[in-house]
């Protein structure tokens, strides 16, 4: 081998420990790269994973929360109508009573309405037509007891029952309806007691 050979040959092998140390710097910068590309990529992945099982989360509660809200709107206007067709039979039956019975709930009515002075009291066609004869007398002792006095109208009022206090221009609506409704509240909440124990 001459000399030029062996300068030639030490530059090739020179050369090739050069390009194998360089190539092996690129292959551990490349692992590094890749390593750092990994972990940033697993970090991302595992941030975009939990902010998608918190929406998740907030959306399932919303949902339950929502569902919750329209349960209880379903249950309280069951209630309701429930309250309301109770209030409505107990209505109905005080007007189904036996004469009797309801024209002793009148008395007592007209003991709690009527003023200490003289008026009338009008009823409906129907009760008219059903009024026990004794009835006119108990109505105006009912009405002295409290410093006044009743006649029964002549002229029958369009109402369900019960009857309208007229007192001059004044009239007092005592009819079964007009109670029911001014009372409302008050028997919803006995209602509401008796029925889901509430109150």
């Amino acid at each position: 081998m001459t000399g030029i050979d062996k300068i030639a040959a030490e530059i090739e092998e020179s050369g090739r420990a050069a390009a194998a140390e360089a190539l092996a710097n690129a292959r551990r910068e490349a692992e590094a790269f890749s390593a750092s590309e990994a972990a940033r990529g697993e970090a991302e992945r595992t941030a975009a994973a939990q902010e998608t099982e918190a929406r998740c989360r907030s959306i399932a509660e919303r949902a339950a929360s929502g569902a919750a809200l329209r349960e209880r709107r379903a249950v309280l206007a069951e209630k309701q109508r429930l309250l309301g067709e109770t209030l409505e039979r107990a209505r109905q039956a005080a007007l189904a009573l036996p004469d009797d019975d309801y024209f002793a709930l009148l008395l007592r009515m007209a003991k709690r309405y009527a003023l200490g002075k003289s008026g009338e009291a009008a009823f409906s066609a129907r009760d008219q037509k059903r009024m026990p004869k004794d009835f006119p007398a108990k109505l105006d002792a009912a009405a002295k007891e409290l410093g006044g006095s009743l006649t029964v109208s002549k002229e029958p009022r369009d109402i369900d029952g019960g009857f309208v206090l007229l007192y001059g221009g004044m009239e007092e609506n005592c009819s079964l309806t007009a109670l029911f409704d001014a009372n409302r509240e008050d028997f919803l909440d006995a209602a509401r007691a008796a029925l889901f124990g509430e109150g």
